[in-house]
């Protein structure tokens, strides 16, 4: 079972909305084959240990979660079992998605295969995140932003603040969370891609959000054409129909999201509907607005913080020194308010 999740851990954060997963076929404590979850999500860890496995008898099969037992983007894990003649499946936890919950353990009881329990040091982390996502559909919020030393973020005639390193270390959480959100300003000012730009992980750019109620949105901006390789949606509240019509001939899906008493898009109903999508984490990368409002509704669980060792004279923008002031009192636990020092084009101190 140790086997099995150190497998899982290959391809952790890597398999999209669905979980990673490891999984070994063996006869007498002899490994026959093995498999883990593929990168994006397909094929499961079953199918691809057992998919080429020659059928025999008095097999063991060992899996890090319950197989699934539902049809989806892939077949069913509990058939590819059945085929190939398991007679004992050890399992370490019950997968919390709605649509399996302890079915696919029945139905292969009910097919007179044997079932144990293994707990496992590593289960009550491992699949904590994905767990707490089908319980209540509300995806992890992770949140970063770049500042000068004196807190400012934007430097004239400068596209970047940060620096080779921390560049590197954006497009691998970009790389692991399913979708990035940004607010239109920060969308118009910037006009990013928001995609992961690391060899071998551009399959895992991330779906991407942005909050424009007034459909504000610059039509020519690089996400908005390619919105047909990555996938984009935009909240918007404020109908314009050539707009509207627009944006969905360039593949962007709109949903509409209306104002709340304080005359705004409620961002807890963002982030619940992001959930409802599929999507289990998100990164906001937006600028100093969006960041303060889900800051001030508690709905970021992880932070990181660059700051560089350059003082801007000018202010530019907005100041982020009191939004670092509120995490660091807000962060009790140091282990999710990450503060990144940068100097020169090295990452320097690594704060917790």
């Amino acid at each position: 079972m140790k086997l099995a999740f150190n497998l899982a851990n290959i391809h952790n954060n890597m398999t999209g909305v669905n979980p990673s997963v490891g999984c070994l076929v063996c006869k007498k404590n002899k490994i026959l084959s093995y498999g883990v979850t593929g990168i994006g999500g397909s094929p499961h860890a079953e199918y691809a240990a057992l998919v080429n496995l020659k059928k025999n008898n008095n097999l063991d099969c060992y899996v890090s979660l319950e197989p699934c037992h539902h049809q989806g983007k892939n077949p069913p894990c509990t058939k590819a079992i059945i085929n190939k003649k398991i007679k004992n499946l050890y399992y370490s936890e019950t997968d919390d998605d709605p649509r399996v919950q302890g079915k696919g353990l029945e139905f292969l009881q009910n097919k007179k295969i044997k079932i144990r329990k293994i707990d496992n040091i590593y289960k009550n982390c491992f699949y904590k995140t994905y767990n707490d996502f089908n319980k209540n559909f509300l995806p992890k919020v992770y949140a970063k932003i770049a500042t000068s030393k004196n807190y400012y973020s934007f430097i004239k005639d400068k596209p970047q603040i940060t620096n080779t390193y921390s560049k590197k270390l954006t497009h691998i959480l970009r790389s692991e969370i399913n979708a990035i959100l940004i607010g239109v300003h920060t969308h118009n000012k910037d006009n990013p891609l928001l995609n992961c730009r690391i060899n071998g992980l551009e399959q895992l750019s991330p779906a991407r959000f942005i909050i424009d109620p007034n459909l504000k949105i610059n039509k020519n901006s690089k996400l908005v054409l390619s919105a047909k390789k990555i996938k984009t949606y935009i909240f918007y509240t404020n109908k314009n129909k050539n707009k509207i019509n627009y944006l969905k001939k360039k593949n962007i899906y709109l949903i509409y999201l209306p104002f709340d008493k304080k005359n705004e898009q409620n961002c807890k109903e963002i982030l619940v509907t992001i959930g409802l999508l599929g999507y289990k984490n998100v990164l906001i990368e937006g600028g100093y607005n969006t960041i303060r409002k889900f800051i001030d509704h508690n709905l970021i669980d992880i932070f990181y913080f660059f700051k560089n060792d350059q003082t801007i004279s000018k202010k530019m923008s907005h100041s982020f020194k009191n939004i670092n002031m509120i995490l660091l009192k807000k962060f009790k636990n140091k282990n999710k308010f990450h503060q990144i020092y940068l100097k020169n084009n090295n990452l320097t101190v690594f704060k917790k």
